[in-house]
Order: C-alpha cells, then structure tokens, then sequence
C-alpha cells in the first residue's frame, strides 16, 4: 500500500513538472472552431478524453449482451 502512495507521489511530481514546462501559446483548429490555449491545457484536456475513453471501452466490453 506504501509504495502504491509514493508511485503516485513521484508520478504526480513528474507530470507537473512536465506541465509547467510546456506553458507555451498553441493553436487548436478543429472544423470551423479555433483557439490559442496553453500547450499544459491540451495536454491535460488529451490525457482526460483518453483516460475516459479506457474507462469506458474496457467496461462496455464486460457487460453481458441480452439473449
């Protein structure tokens, strides 16, 4: 239980370090929408889309289809 904590310390610490290292201006183009929005907002916005993504297709596939 200890070493799950201290993996989650370290990997938390990673992550912000990388974070506040990439706090430069890009574009996002998406169809006819557009923004300048941190290169750390982006990041963090594709890691929670593909966080919920594994969440969700593991579980849909685990469910029992009706007869």
């Amino acid at each position: 239980m200890k070493a799950k904590i201290v993996i989650i310390v370290i990997l938390t610490i990673l992550l912000i370090v990388f974070v506040l290292q990439n706090t430069t201006m890009v574009s996002v183009k998406l169809w006819f929408w557009g923004a300048n929005i941190p290169m750390a907002l982006l990041l963090f916005i594709c890691f929670a889309v593909g966080l919920i993504i594994g969440l969700i297709i593991p579980a849909s596939k685990n469910r029992k289809e009706p007869d």
